[in-house]
């Protein structure tokens, strides 16, 4: 009974898959989710960067918040402050990416600098009275100012921190040179977005990324996301509503850590090319 129970499973996914257009998204999502199609994926050699952390009562936050600093084996030029996605923390650019090491390998002067956002925050100012984006611009990155001397700063997020970065960019877009983004957790419209992303129509549109897409004409840009991911056709969109000469990359890949892993070192890349002289 076991067996004919896993065949009927695989018969079963068998014909789940061949219901679906070959090569669309959905067929490969599916695949991905079996463990067939793992994605593609990248990894840089241990560049023995050095990283501290601690934390730092945020009153925007409610509660003290964790952060983590890199220091390159270079001197730096400019700090990387990165966006962690749902449920993550200011551990991922470093645990899952291991963004010190891509810094490395591309020879990019920077610093890596991450904080704690919250798990569910979406980098916005919530109903709970929390404010991460505030946090961000307000405390985080004047704290790391204090502690590096160095006022150069980029931002760079990922999926729930990807649709951050953007937003803290169109936000205060005289505190970036750059901005990049990873499969950013972007909808077209409130009645889309994931369970939790908005408090309300109202907030989804307070803080919509589409409608302030002209405020980083100063700024480089670049979008990355795969084009198995279900966050591709509104980054297209977004990328297509940029002011001329930003950068939107669409390959395979997947909502992962290693899609992420795979194009990091062309987003560092593009950041450290807008570092300015």
């Amino acid at each position: 009974m076991i067996g004919l129970g896993a065949g009927a499973a695989v018969v079963a996914a068998g014909g789940a898959i061949a219901a679906t257009t070959m090569g669309s998204p959905h067929r490969q999502r599916l695949l991905h989710e079996m463990g067939l199609d793992p994605g593609p994926n990248g990894h840089v050699a241990p560049s023995g960067a050095t990283v501290v952390s601690g934390q730092f009562a945020s009153s925007y936050m409610h509660r003290s918040v964790g952060w983590s600093i890199s220091t390159p084996t270079r001197p730096a030029r400019a700090v990387i402050y990165c966006l962690h996605g749902l449920n993550g923390d200011h551990r991922f650019a470093f645990d899952q990416i291991h963004l010190p090491d891509v810094v490395e390998s591309v020879k990019a002067p920077m610093i890596v600098a991450a904080v704690d956002g919250g798990a569910d925050s979406y980098w916005h100012r919530r109903a709970d009275g929390t404010d991460a984006l505030s946090m961000l611009l307000d405390e985080f990155i004047p704290f790391v100012e204090q502690r590096t001397t160095i006022s150069h700063c980029s931002v760079l997020g990922w999926s729930m921190g990807g649709y951050g970065a953007l937003l803290a960019a169109e936000t205060a877009p005289r505190s970036f040179f750059a901005v990049a983004a990873a499969s950013p957790a972007l909808w077209t419209a409130p009645g889309s977005t994931a369970p939790g992303a908005f408090d309300s129509p109202q907030d989804y549109y307070r803080f919509d990324v589409f409608s302030g897409e002209q405020r980083l004409s100063g700024l480089t840009v670049r979008v990355d996301c795969g084009t198995s991911d279900s966050f591709y056709p509104a980054a297209h969109r977004f990328v297509a509503g940029l002011p001329p000469g930003h950068q939107g990359s669409f390959g395979p890949g997947f909502h992962d850590a290693g899609y992420w892993r795979s194009v990091a070192s062309a987003q560092i890349t593009t950041i450290a090319q807008a570092l300015p002289i």
